[in-house]
């Protein structure tokens, strides 16, 4: 890990961004996709959607990307750099580290790179020095691992994180450790304003206490 992206002791602490949410959008994106993310954003603290380019066809991309830049929310596309440039969208997010270096020669630096790393440490460590600029963590893991890595990642380094947190009491726990943002689960998509009132609730007690 390159030493600008590790927190030392005598090092002005960096500006924490107060947390908020990563949509990871539904498997089947249907025609009424557009209609339920603006359900979702329409209640705001959501930093960026993530959506599978492979799922949405090309004609119904310019209606999502015109939505989250109606509620400054950034667009993410997964996996695939061309897409990106294809459809303008703000940003990148990769399963592999392998990735990154062709993504970042394709995208440059204007637009950022998010690298979901699963339970590994060493991942987690390999993405940062390889150039990402977010870390998903904790995929497919236990609370109590996924609570583990954003405390020794919070603690040790400056990249922002991102957990998910199937339920309120998940991102109670995560935000506690350090994370900076909350992916909910995929369940949401039901019926989104509902189901995330009660996580813009959990963000919000969590700022309030932090202010306080």
């Amino acid at each position: 890990m390159s030493p600008a992206a590790t927190k030392t002791a005598d090092a002005p602490e960096a500006e924490k961004v107060e947390p908020s949410l990563i949509l990871l959008g539904p498997e089947a994106a249907g025609p009424e996709l557009a209609e339920r993310l603006a359900e979702a954003l329409a209640g705001g603290r959501i930093a960026a959607v993530v959506l599978d380019p492979r799922t949405i066809p090309a004609e119904r991309l310019g209606a999502v990307l015109a939505a989250t830049r109606a509620h400054a929310t950034a667009l993410f596309l997964l996996e695939d750099a061309a897409s990106v440039i294809e459809a303008g969208a703000d940003g990148l997010l990769l399963r592999a580290i392998e990735r990154i270096e062709p993504a970042r020669r394709l995208l440059g630096l204007e637009r950022p790179i998010g690298v979901a790393t699963g339970g590994s440490r060493h991942a987690a460590m390999e993405a940062g020095e390889a150039g990402a600029d977010w870390l998903l963590l904790g995929e497919g893991e236990p609370l109590a691992r996924r609570v583990e890595l954003v405390r020794w990642w919070s603690e040790l380094f400056v990249l922002p994180c991102a957990a998910p947190a199937d339920t309120v009491q998940e991102a109670s726990a995560l935000l506690a450790a350090g994370a900076d943002f909350l992916v909910p689960p995929a369940t949401i998509w039901a019926a989104p304003s509902a189901r995330l009132a009660a996580f813009r609730e959990v963000l919000a007690a969590h700022h309030a206490k932090g202010s306080g």
